[in-house]
Protein backbone atom coordinates (compact mmCIF):
# COMPACT_ATOMS: atom_id res chain seq x y z
CA UNK A 1 0.00 0.00 0.00
CA UNK A 2 1.54 3.33 -0.88
CA UNK A 3 1.72 6.17 1.34
CA UNK A 4 2.70 9.93 1.44
CA UNK A 5 6.06 8.98 2.79
CA UNK A 6 6.82 7.89 -0.19
CA UNK A 7 7.29 3.94 1.19
CA UNK A 8 5.40 0.74 -0.02
CA UNK A 9 3.34 -0.72 2.87
CA UNK A 10 3.55 -4.36 2.45
CA UNK A 11 0.55 -6.44 3.76
CA UNK A 12 1.01 -7.53 7.18
CA UNK A 13 1.20 -11.21 7.29
CA UNK A 14 -0.84 -12.33 11.25
CA UNK A 15 1.46 -15.53 12.69
CA UNK A 16 -1.06 -17.63 15.03
CA UNK A 17 0.14 -17.61 18.05
CA UNK A 18 0.66 -21.71 18.11
CA UNK A 19 4.19 -20.50 16.30
CA UNK A 20 4.48 -18.54 19.81
CA UNK A 21 3.17 -21.88 21.80
CA UNK A 22 6.26 -23.65 19.52
CA UNK A 23 8.75 -21.14 20.41
CA UNK A 24 8.68 -21.08 23.89
CA UNK A 25 8.27 -25.20 24.25
CA UNK A 26 11.22 -25.08 22.19
CA UNK A 27 13.21 -22.89 24.68
CA UNK A 28 12.38 -24.83 27.44
CA UNK A 29 13.20 -27.86 26.12
CA UNK A 30 16.69 -27.12 25.79
CA UNK A 31 16.87 -24.73 28.61
CA UNK A 32 15.67 -27.44 31.12
CA UNK A 33 17.73 -30.18 29.58
CA UNK A 34 21.56 -28.21 30.05
CA UNK A 35 19.90 -27.70 33.29
CA UNK A 36 19.58 -31.34 34.37
CA UNK A 37 23.16 -31.82 32.69
CA UNK A 38 24.81 -29.01 35.01
CA UNK A 39 23.16 -30.47 38.07
CA UNK A 40 24.21 -33.91 36.75
CA UNK A 41 28.22 -32.60 36.30
CA UNK A 42 28.06 -30.78 39.51
CA UNK A 43 26.69 -34.42 41.26
CA UNK A 44 29.51 -36.53 39.77
CA UNK A 45 31.92 -33.59 40.87
CA UNK A 46 30.79 -33.21 44.42
CA UNK A 47 31.91 -36.62 45.59
CA UNK A 48 29.47 -36.66 48.09
CA UNK A 49 26.36 -38.92 47.53
CA UNK A 50 23.57 -36.83 49.18
CA UNK A 51 24.45 -34.42 46.92
CA UNK A 52 24.74 -36.14 44.18
CA UNK A 53 21.37 -37.54 44.87
CA UNK A 54 19.57 -34.05 44.91
CA UNK A 55 21.67 -33.29 41.74
CA UNK A 56 20.02 -36.11 40.58
CA UNK A 57 16.35 -35.48 41.29
CA UNK A 58 17.18 -32.19 39.31
CA UNK A 59 18.81 -33.98 36.15
CA UNK A 60 15.13 -36.38 35.88
CA UNK A 61 13.06 -33.28 36.33
CA UNK A 62 15.20 -31.53 33.50
CA UNK A 63 14.64 -34.71 31.37
CA UNK A 64 11.20 -35.26 32.01
CA UNK A 65 10.52 -31.61 31.16
CA UNK A 66 12.85 -31.35 28.06
CA UNK A 67 10.90 -34.27 26.53
CA UNK A 68 7.30 -32.85 27.91
CA UNK A 69 8.13 -29.51 25.92
CA UNK A 70 9.65 -30.78 23.34
CA UNK A 71 6.31 -33.28 22.49
CA UNK A 72 4.03 -30.18 23.18
CA UNK A 73 6.05 -28.01 21.01
CA UNK A 74 6.25 -30.31 17.87
CA UNK A 75 2.09 -30.80 18.90
CA UNK A 76 1.67 -27.12 18.12
CA UNK A 77 3.55 -26.96 14.86
CA UNK A 78 2.86 -29.82 13.23
CA UNK A 79 -1.21 -30.25 13.86
CA UNK A 80 -1.40 -26.54 14.09
CA UNK A 81 0.95 -24.96 11.88
CA UNK A 82 1.75 -27.63 9.36
CA UNK A 83 -1.55 -29.54 9.22
CA UNK A 84 0.23 -33.00 8.08
CA UNK A 85 1.99 -34.67 11.32
CA UNK A 86 1.34 -38.14 9.32
CA UNK A 87 4.10 -36.39 6.55
CA UNK A 88 6.62 -35.51 9.76
CA UNK A 89 7.07 -39.33 9.48
CA UNK A 90 8.73 -39.43 6.31
CA UNK A 91 11.35 -36.59 7.71
CA UNK A 92 14.30 -38.52 6.63
CA UNK A 93 13.46 -38.86 2.99
CA UNK A 94 12.00 -35.17 2.51
CA UNK A 95 14.52 -33.10 4.58
CA UNK A 96 17.36 -33.82 2.95
CA UNK A 97 18.21 -30.02 1.99
CA UNK A 98 20.93 -29.30 4.46
CA UNK A 99 21.37 -25.84 3.67
CA UNK A 100 18.31 -24.82 4.66
CA UNK A 101 17.39 -23.90 8.45
CA UNK A 102 13.78 -25.90 8.61
CA UNK A 103 15.83 -29.08 7.35
CA UNK A 104 19.00 -28.69 10.17
CA UNK A 105 16.37 -27.41 12.55
CA UNK A 106 14.25 -30.51 12.16
CA UNK A 107 17.31 -32.84 12.73
CA UNK A 108 18.71 -31.15 15.74
CA UNK A 109 15.22 -32.09 17.51
CA UNK A 110 15.10 -35.44 16.03
CA UNK A 111 18.64 -36.37 17.09
CA UNK A 112 17.79 -33.93 20.76
CA UNK A 113 14.68 -36.06 21.59
CA UNK A 114 16.73 -39.39 20.93
CA UNK A 115 19.66 -38.80 23.37
CA UNK A 116 16.75 -37.17 25.72
CA UNK A 117 14.97 -40.29 25.72
CA UNK A 118 18.30 -42.14 26.62
CA UNK A 119 18.48 -40.45 29.19
CA UNK A 120 15.44 -40.79 30.82
CA UNK A 121 15.66 -44.47 30.43
CA UNK A 122 18.86 -44.71 32.30
CA UNK A 123 18.19 -42.08 34.50
CA UNK A 124 14.45 -43.47 35.72
CA UNK A 125 14.65 -47.56 35.12
CA UNK A 126 18.32 -47.46 36.23
CA UNK A 127 18.23 -50.92 38.21
CA UNK A 128 21.15 -50.09 40.58
CA UNK A 129 19.99 -47.22 41.38
CA UNK A 130 15.72 -47.09 41.78
CA UNK A 131 13.56 -49.13 43.05
CA UNK A 132 10.43 -49.99 41.73
CA UNK A 133 8.68 -48.02 44.00
CA UNK A 134 10.36 -44.98 42.75
CA UNK A 135 12.66 -44.62 45.72
CA UNK A 136 16.32 -43.43 45.06
CA UNK A 137 18.49 -45.93 47.06
CA UNK A 138 20.49 -43.95 49.02
CA UNK A 139 17.43 -42.49 51.61
CA UNK A 140 16.35 -39.97 49.05
CA UNK A 141 12.57 -40.19 47.80
CA UNK A 142 12.52 -38.55 44.57
CA UNK A 143 8.76 -37.19 43.09
CA UNK A 144 10.78 -36.52 39.58
CA UNK A 145 10.77 -40.92 39.32
CA UNK A 146 7.11 -40.80 38.97
CA UNK A 147 7.63 -42.09 35.18
CA UNK A 148 9.10 -45.35 37.45
CA UNK A 149 6.36 -45.35 39.81
CA UNK A 150 3.55 -45.28 36.73
CA UNK A 151 5.04 -48.08 34.98
CA UNK A 152 5.29 -49.52 38.39
CA UNK A 153 1.68 -49.30 39.22
CA UNK A 154 0.90 -50.30 35.39
CA UNK A 155 2.59 -53.90 36.13
CA UNK A 156 1.74 -54.93 39.83
CA UNK A 157 -2.36 -53.91 38.64
CA UNK A 158 -2.68 -54.72 34.68
CA UNK A 159 -0.36 -57.59 34.59
CA UNK A 160 2.06 -55.56 31.94
CA UNK A 161 5.42 -56.17 32.46
CA UNK A 162 6.36 -52.61 30.81
CA UNK A 163 8.82 -51.40 34.06
CA UNK A 164 10.44 -54.63 33.51
CA UNK A 165 10.89 -54.56 30.16
CA UNK A 166 12.74 -51.24 30.84
CA UNK A 167 15.11 -51.90 33.72
CA UNK A 168 16.20 -54.67 31.48
CA UNK A 169 16.80 -52.12 28.23
CA UNK A 170 18.43 -49.50 30.64
CA UNK A 171 20.76 -52.51 32.12
CA UNK A 172 21.07 -53.47 28.43
CA UNK A 173 21.97 -50.29 26.90
CA UNK A 174 23.53 -47.90 29.86
CA UNK A 175 27.16 -46.74 28.97
CA UNK A 176 28.25 -46.08 32.65
CA UNK A 177 28.56 -43.01 34.18
CA UNK A 178 30.92 -41.92 32.31
CA UNK A 179 29.77 -42.77 28.87
CA UNK A 180 26.12 -41.87 30.00
CA UNK A 181 27.56 -38.16 30.87
CA UNK A 182 29.48 -37.72 27.29
CA UNK A 183 26.32 -38.73 25.70
CA UNK A 184 24.64 -36.05 27.86
CA UNK A 185 27.35 -33.41 26.60
CA UNK A 186 26.47 -34.16 23.29
CA UNK A 187 22.44 -33.70 23.95
CA UNK A 188 23.88 -30.24 25.58
CA UNK A 189 25.50 -29.21 22.17
CA UNK A 190 21.86 -30.13 20.49
CA UNK A 191 20.06 -28.32 23.24
CA UNK A 192 21.94 -25.35 22.28
CA UNK A 193 21.57 -25.82 18.77
CA UNK A 194 17.46 -26.36 19.21
CA UNK A 195 17.83 -23.04 20.89
CA UNK A 196 19.58 -20.48 18.75
CA UNK A 197 18.05 -22.28 15.80
CA UNK A 198 14.42 -20.66 16.43
CA UNK A 199 16.34 -17.41 16.52
CA UNK A 200 18.36 -18.05 13.78
CA UNK A 201 15.54 -18.68 11.79
CA UNK A 202 13.35 -15.95 12.23
CA UNK A 203 16.42 -13.79 11.98
CA UNK A 204 17.37 -15.28 8.39
CA UNK A 205 14.37 -12.66 7.29
CA UNK A 206 15.64 -9.64 9.07
CA UNK A 207 15.75 -7.12 5.94
CA UNK A 208 11.93 -7.78 5.67
CA UNK A 209 11.19 -7.93 9.33
CA UNK A 210 13.07 -5.65 11.56
CA UNK A 211 11.70 -7.43 15.30
CA UNK A 212 13.32 -10.73 14.20
CA UNK A 213 17.16 -9.16 14.32
CA UNK A 214 19.35 -11.71 13.22
CA UNK A 215 22.70 -10.41 15.41
CA UNK A 216 20.41 -9.83 18.18
CA UNK A 217 17.32 -12.23 18.36
CA UNK A 218 19.57 -15.85 18.64
CA UNK A 219 21.12 -14.28 21.79
CA UNK A 220 18.13 -12.86 23.06
CA UNK A 221 16.23 -16.28 22.63
CA UNK A 222 19.30 -18.25 24.00
CA UNK A 223 19.21 -16.09 27.43
CA UNK A 224 15.84 -16.68 27.32
CA UNK A 225 15.69 -20.11 27.32
CA UNK A 226 18.48 -20.68 29.42
CA UNK A 227 16.22 -18.71 32.36
CA UNK A 228 13.25 -20.02 31.52
CA UNK A 229 14.61 -23.69 31.34
CA UNK A 230 16.54 -23.36 34.59
CA UNK A 231 12.91 -21.83 35.99
CA UNK A 232 11.39 -24.25 35.22
CA UNK A 233 13.38 -27.59 36.67
CA UNK A 234 14.19 -25.53 39.92
CA UNK A 235 11.30 -24.39 40.47
CA UNK A 236 9.49 -28.02 39.78
CA UNK A 237 12.67 -29.06 41.94
CA UNK A 238 11.53 -26.95 44.89
CA UNK A 239 7.86 -27.09 44.79
CA UNK A 240 8.16 -31.23 44.72
CA UNK A 241 11.52 -31.67 46.01
CA UNK A 242 12.36 -28.74 49.02
CA UNK A 243 14.92 -26.69 49.22
CA UNK A 244 16.77 -28.41 51.89
CA UNK A 245 19.81 -29.83 49.54
CA UNK A 246 18.65 -29.10 46.31
CA UNK A 247 21.47 -25.85 45.99
CA UNK A 248 18.06 -24.06 44.77
CA UNK A 249 20.01 -20.66 46.22
CA UNK A 250 22.92 -21.09 43.98
CA UNK A 251 20.60 -21.87 40.73
CA UNK A 252 18.78 -18.84 41.53
CA UNK A 253 21.61 -17.08 41.43
CA UNK A 254 22.88 -18.15 38.03
CA UNK A 255 19.29 -17.57 36.79
CA UNK A 256 19.92 -13.92 38.12
CA UNK A 257 23.09 -13.60 36.29
CA UNK A 258 20.97 -15.15 33.12
CA UNK A 259 18.30 -12.47 33.34
CA UNK A 260 20.80 -9.08 33.57
CA UNK A 261 22.35 -10.62 30.15
CA UNK A 262 18.74 -10.93 28.84
CA UNK A 263 18.08 -7.41 30.18
CA UNK A 264 21.11 -5.91 28.17
CA UNK A 265 20.17 -7.78 25.04
CA UNK A 266 16.89 -6.49 25.11
CA UNK A 267 18.11 -2.88 25.64
CA UNK A 268 20.33 -3.33 22.50
CA UNK A 269 17.25 -5.06 20.48
CA UNK A 270 15.43 -1.77 21.41
CA UNK A 271 17.47 0.89 21.12
CA UNK A 272 18.71 -0.79 17.68
CA UNK A 273 15.00 -0.60 16.45
CA UNK A 274 14.56 3.07 18.29
CA UNK A 275 17.09 4.47 15.85
CA UNK A 276 16.56 1.74 12.91
CA UNK A 277 14.38 2.75 9.22
CA UNK A 278 10.35 3.04 8.88
CA UNK A 279 9.60 -0.81 9.62
CA UNK A 280 12.22 -1.17 12.24
CA UNK A 281 10.92 2.16 14.16
CA UNK A 282 6.65 0.85 12.96
CA UNK A 283 7.92 -2.24 15.27
CA UNK A 284 9.44 -0.61 18.44
CA UNK A 285 6.05 1.28 18.54
CA UNK A 286 3.80 -1.28 18.03
CA UNK A 287 5.99 -3.35 20.88
CA UNK A 288 5.83 -0.68 23.31
CA UNK A 289 3.00 1.16 22.87
CA UNK A 290 -0.07 -1.01 21.20
CA UNK A 291 1.53 -4.24 22.97
CA UNK A 292 2.95 -2.29 26.14
CA UNK A 293 1.11 -3.69 28.71
CA UNK A 294 2.36 -7.26 27.48
CA UNK A 295 5.38 -5.85 27.23
CA UNK A 296 6.20 -3.49 30.34
CA UNK A 297 3.66 -5.38 31.95
CA UNK A 298 4.64 -8.99 31.19
CA UNK A 299 7.88 -9.11 29.44
CA UNK A 300 9.50 -6.36 31.72
CA UNK A 301 7.88 -6.87 35.08
CA UNK A 302 6.76 -10.09 35.98
CA UNK A 303 9.81 -11.73 33.83
CA UNK A 304 12.58 -9.77 34.27
CA UNK A 305 11.99 -7.01 37.21
CA UNK A 306 9.98 -8.81 39.79
CA UNK A 307 12.65 -12.00 39.72
CA UNK A 308 15.28 -10.13 40.28
CA UNK A 309 13.39 -8.24 43.70
CA UNK A 310 12.46 -11.48 44.93
CA UNK A 311 15.82 -13.08 44.59
CA UNK A 312 17.46 -9.73 46.57
CA UNK A 313 14.83 -10.30 49.20
CA UNK A 314 15.68 -14.49 49.60
CA UNK A 315 18.83 -13.89 49.47
CA UNK A 316 18.75 -11.14 52.10
CA UNK A 317 16.46 -13.51 54.25
CA UNK A 318 18.87 -16.72 54.01
CA UNK A 319 21.42 -14.17 55.38
CA UNK A 320 19.92 -13.12 58.75
CA UNK A 321 18.20 -16.71 59.27
CA UNK A 322 18.44 -20.43 59.10
CA UNK A 323 15.63 -21.56 56.97
CA UNK A 324 16.52 -25.29 57.67
CA UNK A 325 15.64 -25.14 61.73
CA UNK A 326 12.05 -22.91 61.25
CA UNK A 327 10.23 -25.03 59.43
CA UNK A 328 7.37 -22.00 58.49
CA UNK A 329 10.23 -19.94 57.20
CA UNK A 330 11.43 -22.58 55.31
CA UNK A 331 7.48 -22.72 53.50
CA UNK A 332 7.68 -19.25 52.98
CA UNK A 333 11.65 -19.15 51.18
CA UNK A 334 9.80 -22.37 49.22
CA UNK A 335 7.05 -20.57 48.03
CA UNK A 336 8.70 -17.44 47.43
CA UNK A 337 10.74 -19.27 45.34
CA UNK A 338 8.54 -20.99 43.46
CA UNK A 339 6.65 -18.31 42.68
CA UNK A 340 10.02 -16.11 41.55
CA UNK A 341 10.72 -19.50 39.04
CA UNK A 342 7.01 -19.10 38.06
CA UNK A 343 7.38 -15.42 37.01
CA UNK A 344 10.51 -15.96 35.01
CA UNK A 345 8.64 -18.85 32.64
CA UNK A 346 5.38 -15.95 32.06
CA UNK A 347 7.98 -13.78 30.86
CA UNK A 348 9.34 -15.98 29.04
CA UNK A 349 5.70 -16.90 27.03
CA UNK A 350 4.89 -13.50 26.58
CA UNK A 351 7.99 -12.42 25.06
CA UNK A 352 7.80 -15.32 22.10
CA UNK A 353 4.15 -14.09 21.81
CA UNK A 354 5.45 -10.54 21.40
CA UNK A 355 8.29 -11.60 18.74
CA UNK A 356 5.27 -13.10 16.66
CA UNK A 357 2.94 -10.60 17.44
CA UNK A 358 4.47 -7.62 16.62
CA UNK A 359 7.04 -8.78 13.86
CA UNK A 360 6.03 -5.56 11.77
CA UNK A 361 7.07 -5.71 7.78
CA UNK A 362 9.57 -3.25 6.52
CA UNK A 363 8.17 -0.84 3.98
CA UNK A 364 9.86 -0.61 0.49
CA UNK A 365 10.45 2.50 -0.93
CA UNK A 366 9.27 3.98 -3.95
Amino acid sequence: MDSPDGLVWLTQQEYGWYIAAYLFFSGLAGGAYLTGFAADLFGWRSGDEATEQSMRAITQWGVILALGAVAAGMFFLLFFHLGAPLRAMLFPVLFVNFGSWLVIGTWIIVLFSIVAVLQALWLLWDPHRLTATGRVRGGLTGTSAFPRRITAWIETRGGVPIDTWLTRLAAWTNPGRTGRLALSGVGSALALGMVAYTGLKLGYVSATTPLWDGTLLPFLFLASALSIGLAATIGVTALFEGIHGTKVTTFSIADDVIILGEVVVLVLLLATLASGGPGAIAAFELLTTEYGLLFWGGVVTIGLALPLALSVLLIAVERRADVHTSERLGQLVRGAYTMKFSFVVLGGVALRYLVIAAAYNAPLTT
